[in-house]
């Protein structure tokens, strides 16, 4: 079995209180580098790109470099997704220097939803990353997100200081009513409605349908954690431990095959799916 996107959560502290955030976060810490290289030893060779997300930032990582290598090692293509708010000189330098990194995603949902930094204050290490990506012409990808949209793919007024700052900076008009606005080479702002995050206590609404989760997706959380997708940040799934059981042998579980069945055909087994909406934000 190989997969698109295997998520890998390098931990869950990201030092932000977002209020669109399912969970609490730095409950399981950071993987260390030796369950890290233990697990790309497991999946190296399982998926087309490995995510560093599902809770936490990556940027906050002391020693992200360390990370990067190994990973760099195993060939591993990468993308990293951060919420913007630690592009200082080291990241940015290292962002712009490992080849294996395939995308960096910002979350610019995230500053909404602060009042660490004025707007210009955020924005301006990231606009001179975007500037050095440019310059140095880069091949991976920089995706600036705004996935706070309603449901009839309108955005809020807050959104249109964000469309102002980077319209000036990279000289472009933004058009709220896109799913993606192209900045610049290998830069674009993706745009999408805003989803719920499936809950055990909400109420089972979705009984049937398919997924992207086990067929194309999976998740690993920092404690070692298989869990079937990137929106399962409780573990609320647990599927076994990776650095216990190993990943090979989980992808071969009962409630795996159980779970993925299901969703082949086109029904939901598990409560935390029936109560996920991420569906809908598929235009």
């Amino acid at each position: 079995m190989k997969f698109k996107k295997i998520y890998i959560e390098l931990s869950d502290i990201c030092g932000l209180k977002c209020d669109f955030c399912p969970s609490k976060k730095a409950i399981r810490k950071i993987m260390s580098k030796e369950n890290f290289i233990t697990l790309s030893k497991q999946i190296y060779n399982q998926s087309k790109l490995f995510t560093l997300h599902l809770l936490g930032d990556p940027l906050l990582l002391s020693d992200l470099k360390s990370y990067l290598e190994i990973a760099k090692d195993y060939n591993m293509k990468l993308e990293i997704t951060t919420s913007g708010f630690y592009f200082d000189d080291k990241n940015c330098d290292l962002l712009l220097n490992y080849e294996n990194i395939h995308q960096i995603n910002i979350s610019l949902m995230a500053f909404l939803s602060q009042s660490k930094l004025p707007l210009k204050q955020y924005f301006k290490p990231i606009i001179n990353f975007c500037k050095e990506h440019i310059k140095y012409k880069k091949t991976s990808f920089i995706n600036f997100r705004l996935w706070n949209l309603d449901v009839n793919f309108k955005a809020p007024r807050e959104n249109f200081i964000i469309y102002e700052i980077l319209s000036k900076e990279f000289q472009k008009d933004i058009d709220p009513t896109l799913t993606k606005n192209y900045l610049a080479r290998h830069i674009i702002l993706h745009q999408n409605k805003l989803f719920k995050w499936p809950n055990l206590s909400d109420k089972s609404l979705y009984i049937h349908g398919k997924c992207h989760a086990l067929k194309d997706q999976i998740g690993i959380l920092s404690d070692g954690t298989l869990v079937p997708c990137c929106l399962d940040a409780k573990g609320d799934i647990n599927l076994g431990n990776v650095f216990k059981d190993g990943f090979a042998n989980l992808l071969n579980s009962e409630r795996l095959i159980k779970m993925k069945k299901a969703f082949e055909e086109n029904k939901r087994i598990e409560k935390l799916c029936q109560s996920c909406e991420f569906f809908k934000t598929r235009l």
